[in-house]
């Protein structure tokens, strides 16, 4: 026994290196380290507050301390003792490993975010209604009369579907047959909003105009959104209004317009989407024919928590309780009001007490995502019939308590333990791939308990994927991955850059939009055409202004620009020029973004941020020469050895993504050398080698796989298992890294996140 003690003894000593005289990791850094770092590596106070993690190897902490730490004594931890702490911190809490373990993350339950919300009310709405069905063609359909005297229509002398509306007639007419004293034109349609937000809308014309948007009825006057039928001595003059719009969704156009012995006449039917410029409503956004009315939740709410980097509900404050209750009690009032049109229910049926009731269920059934029981019935329903006489009020108390009972607002409550049933199935289906409610196809699945097989599950899925709902969700990831809506402000010098004005910004980000949709819908579906595609999208404009082959018209043609070493994404000119100064390149910049983004480096903060003065630096230095000068210090390049050569690679193109050759006179050099993840460094000769290196890049591939997982779910990648993320990047290289089939992956992952035999796991 004993003996048995002493061998264990040695073990343990032997173990810690104490036998050996080997250096004790851990008290050199509660020596050195922990004062700056905290015990535990969470920071301190005062001195460094950022948390101790990252991904580099044991070998490279080592080697960074033996180099820079402690700051100021530089030579107290080197050699063995720096690769003793740096083994010390990386096994108790920098590694991701360690994360996990010190702090394991779990799948929680979460509120509707305010997307969420809005697109569940609107789903909810449509339920009891007609689904939206788009069509291929666009453009408005247009109705054209001739008019003997004021207002005095006839039958329609024309009908053709205009691709926009942005008409100046002068003294003449729109077509042959129109009359010259007078005509009118009556077009009906609907606009296609690509994303949530406010849109503001304009009608300009010498004559008289109407336009109704998301109205019950064409011919309903009081109803317009904009009026400009008084015309005022045949002058020009504009109306305008603003509406808060939800994405992915057909909102229904009428337009009215009519002129009578007039001169001149014209017509312009305007819009500014969320982060866009005055422009007639393009052609892609007008749909011909007429899709119900949506119904839009207008109550402004707080934001969503991003501190994980990442929209989800996990916040619930007092203004956000405050703004959900408005809200139910603004769609409640619209329900009401509208309560014909909306619920499909005759006027005879509104009048009869049993059959609002049965409404009344269908609501909150619909609203909870599954059928009610018994003890749900009587508390949301048939008490509030049962204690008032007018049944309209006992309507409208209903749908009020359901709209902000925690059932509709935190759909996790109905999830069961172990195995999710079929209602949980459909529920989850419906949140992670619409952020809305299940459609009537999902809920007649899952009451015949069509929602239990691996293979039953897919199907449904892959339904759902092909939808407009997730497209529209799946353009807000690329906005997201691609930080596009924090590009407010793409300004450049016009003396230098002559041309690059909004209208030119407005193209080059429909262009990188064209380009991200024709990959992920693509039958390849391929990630890797995201960084190596040759091809770009351009119009009349964007031809002339990047030297293409001339084109004709607005409309966006892939094309393949001459002398260009075009890459994807990574050469795309909006993100070249959203990453670039007012007047030059910014390698730092663009380093940082590809760096991030797209190669899933781990790069924190600089603890002295130092900003880039031009004036300071010799005037005849290249951008390259000067970063390189401006980060030369051993602090900056543990990050910037990482940052530079990329940055570095994109210098053939200037600050608006023109191709060039030379900078400051001096041949521009790309040739660099990369140091990669596992401390290896890899020589870069041009942008298109770090695309190659981030096409094949595992880590490159997990941070793609992270930011579609976290943007579809809300909820954190390693709540689901220490393997997920392993077992996602072996799907996705099987199937040729396709993306839509790494949805279905991860959307199947979601579904059954807690069952106690996770039926889709060997699927």
């Amino acid at each position: 026994m004993r003996f048995l003690h002493l061998r264990f003894v040695l073990i343990t000593l032997l173990m810690t290196g104490s036998a050996l005289g080997q250096p004790d990791g851990r008290k050199i850094y509660v020596t050195h380290c922990a004062s700056c770092h905290g015990d535990k590596g969470q920071g301190a106070d005062g001195e460094y507050e950022e948390p101790l993690w990252g991904r580099k190897s044991v070998e490279s902490l080592a080697r960074y301390i033996h180099r820079s730490m402690p700051e100021e004594k530089e030579d107290t931890v080197v050699d063995e003792d720096a690769h003793a702490v740096a083994r010390y911190i990386h096994e108790e809490f920098y590694s991701p490993a360690a994360q996990l373990r010190n702090r394991p993350p779990r799948v929680e339950l979460l509120r509707l975010t305010n997307e969420q919300f809005r697109q569940s009310a609107a789903d909810l709405i449509e339920s009891f209604k007609r689904p939206q069905t788009f069509v291929p063609e666009r453009g408005l359909r247009g109705r054209y009369f001739n008019v003997e005297k004021m207002d005095k229509e006839k039958e329609h002398v024309l009908e053709r579907i205009d691709p926009t509306i942005d008409f100046n007639w002068g003294g003449g007419v729109p077509a042959d047959k129109i009359n010259q004293t007078g005509f009118s034109v009556r077009w009906s349609g609907s606009l296609l909003a690509p994303e949530t937000g406010l849109y503001q809308f304009r009608v300009r014309t010498h004559n008289s105009a109407l336009f109704l948007l998301n109205s019950f009825r064409g011919d309903d006057d009081k109803n317009s959104f904009i009026d400009a039928y008084v015309s005022t001595r045949n002058e020009s003059h504009a109306k305008s209004g603003s509406k808060f719009l939800l994405g992915g969704r057909g909102y229904p156009v009428y337009l009215r317009y009519f002129t009578y012995k007039e001169k001149v006449a014209s017509l312009h039917l305007e819009w500014k989407p969320p982060g866009g410029i005055w422009e007639a409503i393009p052609n892609d956004y007008l749909m011909p024919e007429v899709l119900d009315t949506v119904t839009v939740v207008g109550t402004k709410f707080p934001p969503d928590d991003r501190s994980l980097g990442y929209e989800r509900g996990s916040g619930v404050s007092k203004e956000w309780q405050r703004a959900s209750t408005y809200a139910a009690v603004e769609l409640v009032n619209h329900l009401i009001t509208y309560l014909g049109t909306v619920s499909g229910l005759s006027k005879e049926q509104r009048k009869d007490p049993a059959t609002l009731r049965s409404y009344a269920h269908q609501f909150a059934a619909r609203a909870f995502r599954r059928p009610l029981d018994a003890e749900q019935q009587e508390r949301f329903v048939d008490r509030r019939f049962n204690h008032q006489p007018d049944p309209m009020v006992a309507l409208r108390h209903s749908m009020l308590l359901v709209l902000t009972s925690p059932r509709f607002l935190y759909p996790g409550l109905a999830d069961n333990d172990g195995r999710p049933d079929n209602f949980t199935v459909a529920s989850r289906l419906a949140l992670t791939l619409w952020d809305g409610l299940p459609d009537k196809k999902l809920l007649h699945a899952a009451g015949k308990g069509s929602l239990q097989s691996p293979e039953q599950i897919t199907t449904q899925i892959q339904r759902m994927v092909l939808s407009n709902k997730t497209k529209r969700k799946m353009q807000g990831f690329f906005r997201e991955w691609l930080a596009l809506d924090e590009q407010h402000d793409l300004r450049k010098d016009p003396d230098l850059f002559p041309g690059f004005d909004e209208p030119l910004v407005r193209d080059l980000r429909r262009s990188l939009e064209h380009f991200v949709d024709e990959v992920v819908w693509s039958d390849r579906s391929d990630y890797r055409d995201l960084l190596l595609n040759k091809n770009i999208f351009l119009n009349e404009r964007l031809a002339t202004f990047y030297g293409a082959e001339p084109l004709q018209g607005d409309a966006l043609r892939k094309v393949t620009l001459p002398n260009r070493p075009n890459s994807g994404i990574l050469t795309h000119p909006f993100l070249l020029a959203a990453h670039a100064y007012h007047d030059n390149t910014s390698p730092i910049h663009r380093g940082v973004f590809i760096s991030r983004n797209v190669l899933g480096r781990l790069l924190k903060p600089p603890v002295e941020a130092v900003a880039f003065k031009d004036d300071e630096f010799d005037p005849a230095l290249t951008m390259r020469e000067k970063i390189t000068q401006l980060t030369k210090a051993t602090s900056c390049m543990e990050c910037h050895r990482v940052i530079n050569p990329v940055g570095f690679s994109l210098e053939n193109f200037d600050a608006v993504g023109r191709h060039r050759l030379e900078d400051n006179r001096k041949p521009v050099d790309t040739v660099t050398r990369y140091v990669n993840e596992n401390e290896r460094e890899i020589p870069i000769g041009s942008i298109h080698d770090v695309a190659t290196m981030a096409a094949g890049s595992r880590l490159a591939h997990e941070a793609f796989i992270t930011h579609l997982f976290h943007h579809f779910t809300k909820q954190s990648i390693n709540a689901y298992g220490a393997d997920t993320k392993a077992s996602l990047h072996a799907k996705f290289v099987k199937s040729g890294y396709n993306i839509r089939s790494l949805l279905v992956e991860l959307t199947k992952l979601a579904v059954g996140h807690n069952a106690e035999a996770n039926p889709l796991a060997a699927k």
